[in-house]
């Protein structure tokens, strides 16, 4: 009975300790920005996303912060065509992005690890995608708080609508949202709070 209540006592304080943590320091919960101009050239292989836009950045308070007429830039580069049934599909690697305000500051940037863009119905012209990338610097990078970044909403119209490869140039417009990735050790310490729980139903 006695190791029972340690063990719910060394449970309540990790949480304690974990809340406590992010109420006294809000990082970052996400960055977008929409409306930015796409290109693809199919000769070199590479995808530029660039244009001015309204960076806004949400904190894990749910507050939120918009740099106006601030850029985001990406480029990255075309490592496999695995298009099949009419239907594009791209793996993309390598390159960079980077947010910046309107004063050419940079807010965050960083290196491309990785980029899936699928098209999601044949013959409408929309893409969408996911990926990784590494934190480098930017004045965010410390509220960012983690040095890897998930790309979890690339979504955009292109023309021609009727593309079904990355064998032709196309342009568009996107929209994107970039989050941190959970940090290992914060998962790890959720995971053990986690089996702390699934042990004691079993024990009681």
């Amino acid at each position: 009975m006695k190791m029972k209540r340690v063990r719910v006592t060394v449970l309540f304080s990790v949480m304690v300790l974990l809340a406590a943590g992010s109420v006294s320091h809000a990082t970052i919960q996400s960055i977008n920005a929409t409306d930015l101009d796409t290109s693809f050239t199919a000769s070199s292989g590479v995808l530029s996303i660039l244009n001015t836009a309204d960076i806004v950045v949400e904190n894990t308070l749910g507050q939120q912060t918009t740099y106006t007429q601030g850029e985001f830039d990406l480029s990255t580069f075309l490592q496999t065509d695995a298009s099949s049934g009419g239907l594009a599909i791209g793996y993309f690697a390598e390159g960079y992005l980077s947010f910046t305000d309107s004063d050419s500051n940079a807010l965050l940037t960083g290196n491309i690890i990785s980029i899936d863009i699928v098209e999601l119905f044949d013959g409408l012209g929309m893409l969408a995608g996911h990926g990784q990338f590494e934190v480098t610097g930017g004045t965010l990078e410390n509220d960012f708080a983690l040095p890897y970044g998930e790309i979890v909403q690339i979504t955009f119209n292109v023309s021609p609508a009727s593309i079904g490869d990355f064998t032709a140039d196309f342009t568009g417009s996107s929209n994107i949202t970039v989050v941190p990735v959970p940090e290992p050790a914060t998962i790890c310490l959720l995971g053990l709070g986690a089996l702390g729980l699934l042990r004691r139903r079993k024990s009681s």
